[in-house]
Formats: C-alpha cells, sequence, structure tokens
C-alpha cells in the first residue's frame, strides 16, 4: 500500500519542485528557491529530518502549496503523522487561495489517508481559572481545542498549565505510535492551589529614638555596648583557656588509660577522660557563644560612636536600632538620621 503510493507522490513532489519557483510572490524568493533545492536533495538521500528543515525556512521565506506539500511528505517519512497531516491540509487551504485545484484536492486526499492512523491527545479540566494558559511543548494551546481530541505526533508531551494566584502545574505524557491508534491520550487538569505569596520582612515599630545634647546619650550607650562586647570577649577568652586545659587532662587520662594493664584502673582513667572530653565541650560552646555575642555588641557600640552626632546637629540627629523578622531571614538594623 505504502510502495503504491510513494510513486505517484513523488511524482506530484518533483511536479511541485519544478513549478514553486514560477509561484514565488514573497519577497524574499531567492531564499526560498535556495531553501526548496536543499530540501529536495536531502529527500533524495533519505535525509527527512534536513529536508523538513529547509523546506521549512523555504516556506517561511515565501509560503506556497508546493512546498507545504513537500514538508508534509518528509515529516510523514520521519513517522510524524500528525504535523504531515497538518501540512496537507494547510497545503490544501492555500491552494484552493490561489485557484490550484489538483493541489488542493491531492493534499486533501493525502490528509484523509492519515486521518485513521493519528495519534490524539486530549486535555481535560475540571474549573479553568481567571486567565489560565495551557501550553504543550511550549506552544500555546487555544481553549476551543481544551477538552478535545487533537492529533499529535508520537513521543513525549509536556503539558503546563498558569494562572494567576495559583501554583503552576505541569505534567508530561508519552504519547506511543500504534496501530491502530486506540484512545485518545488523556492528561486531566486538577484545581490549582492557590499560591503562597512570599512575606516580606517585617520591620518591628522602632523604639523612641535616643536623644540626647550633643549626641552625648548616644555616645555613652556606645561606649557601654562596646564595653560589654570587649567583657563577653574576655569571657569567651577564659572559656577558650578553659577548653584548652580540658583537652590537656583529657589527653593525659586517655595515654594513662591505654598504658594501664589493670581493667578496673583503665576504666577508671578512661572515664575521667571521657569527663575532661565533656567539660572541654561544654567550655567551647560557652567559648563560642560569649564570643559572637561580643563582637555583634562591639560593632553595634563601634556603630553607634562613630555615627554619634555633634552638638550642632544633636537637636536634629536621632538614631534607634530596629529588628528584622522575615520568612526565613533575621537580624537588627540601624535607623535613624545622622
Amino acid at each position: 500500500m505504502r510502495r503504491s503510493l510513494a510513486k505517484p507522490l513523488a511524482t506530484f513532489a518533483l511536479a511541485v519542485a519544478l513549478t514553486a519557483p514560477s509561484a514565488a510572490r514573497a519577497t524574499d524568493t531567492s531564499t526560498a528557491e535556495h531553501l526548496f533545492s536543499e530540501g529536495l536533495a536531502a529527500m533524495k538521500r533519505e535525509d527527512f529530518k534536513a529536508a523538513c528543515d529547509a523546506f521549512g525556512g523555504s516556506n517561511e521565506a515565501d509560503p506556497s502549496p508546493g512546498t507545504q506539500i513537500n514538508l508534509a511528505l518528509c515529516n510523514e517519512k520521519q513517522g510524524k503523522l500528525a504535523s504531515a497531516w497538518g501540512w496537507y491540509r494547510t497545503a490544501a487551504g492555500l491552494a484552493d487561495q490561489r485557484g490550484q485545484r489538483e493541489r488542493a484536492e491531492l493534499a486533501r486526499v493525502e490528509a484523509s489517508k492519515l486521518e485513521p492512523r493519528l495519534q490524539k491527545l486530549v486535555i481535560n479540566m475540571k474549573a479553568p481559572a481567571e486567565g489560565m494558559t495551557v501550553t504543550r511543548n511550549g506552544a500555546a494551546v487555544p481553549a476551543a481545542v481544551v477538552g478535545k481530541d487533537v492529533p499529535v505526533d508520537p513521543g513525549e508531551h509536556t503539558i503546563e498549565v498558569m494562572a494567576k494566584g495559583k501554583k503552576p502545574w505541569k505534567q508530561t505524557v508519552m504519547v506511543v505510535a500504534k496501530t491502530p491508534p486506540g484512545a485518545p491520550v488523556a492528561v486531566d487538569v486538577p484545581l490549582l492551589e492557590n499560591a503562597q505569596e512570599e512575606a516580606a520582612p517585617l520591620a518591628l515599630t522602632p523604639p523612641p529614638p535616643v536623644e540626647g545634647g550633643g549626641g552625648g546619650t548616644q555616645r555613652t550607650v556606645g561606649l557601654v555596648l562596646g564595653g560589654s562586647g570587649i567583657v563577653a570577649g574576655v569571657v569567651a577568652g577564659v572559656y577558650a583557656a578553659f577548653t584548652l586545659s580540658e583537652e590537656k587532662e583529657r589527653q593525659d587520662q586517655q595515654a594513662k588509660a591505654l598504658a594501664e594493664t589493670d581493667p578496673g584502673r583503665r576504666k577508671a582513667f578512661q572515664d575521667s577522660a571521657d569527663d575532661h572530653e565533656s567539660k572541654g565541650k561544654t567550655n567551647q560552646v560557652a567559648a563560642i557563644i560569649f564570643g559572637a555575642t561580643g563582637a555583634a555588641l562591639l560593632g553595634v557600640g563601634i556603630i553607634l560612636l562613630v555615627t554619634a552626632p555633634s552638638s550642632k546637629s544633636a537637636a536634629a540627629d536621632k538614631t534607634y536600632i530596629v529588628p528584622i523578622i522575615g520568612h526565613g531571614t533575621g537580624g537588627i538594623g540601624l535607623g535613624g538620621t545622622f
């Protein structure tokens, strides 16, 4: 069946090739003719993908029924029956417009032969949301075809649905070539979930600004915070020293445990080593906490000292610290006029 069809169709394609250049009506006819020739050459060597690429470029430069019929033929050779069917129908419509009845009739006949073999896909939607957009493989799906069987080529098809205020939805399905085609592949789009709005960081209402003649109050606060930071740093150093001391004791007790042959004494030395290790870890945590706190206090104190207003601008200058709280974020901010 396919062999008997190939000869008349190939003969028609050759006739199209001979007449297509003279029918070119677009401005870029030279490009169209060049690409059309490349497409014919690719068809002869059975490189159908390259042929479709060339015919596609030619049709963009100068649409013609002949080029579109060749596009249908090269797609059919690749098993892309839905694309071939679409190009045959497009060619028939354009041929009718140009009074080319023979081409229009042949294109319709070839399209009708493909129809029983077409694989189909249907996108079902329970309740379309306002402003919803649907795409298939990145191309927009008209609302008029939602819920209807649509011819598609075999392979993967990704359906994406988006709507304002809703979470995007996506599903990929595989359409397998079958003979006969069987039931359409159904994609059931659920009700879209509401999108969660990202909460903006919340700045708590600042306390009354710190004011004072000549910026003295702000400098005092800065000195207090800076001094507290230094004290915390000293405490962190003390705990760090304790940590080193406990580690030294642990190593000594561990060495004695390894050297001891008496099981009872070895256990006692090991227990002592474990106790020193536990104390060392506790001291280490305390050193880290005091060190980080001291650094933060010292940093804020320095900022307050540096930004303290002079006596001339004291009346207008105000400064305050603002806590910042948000989704996954937190910290403090310095506000005011300087």
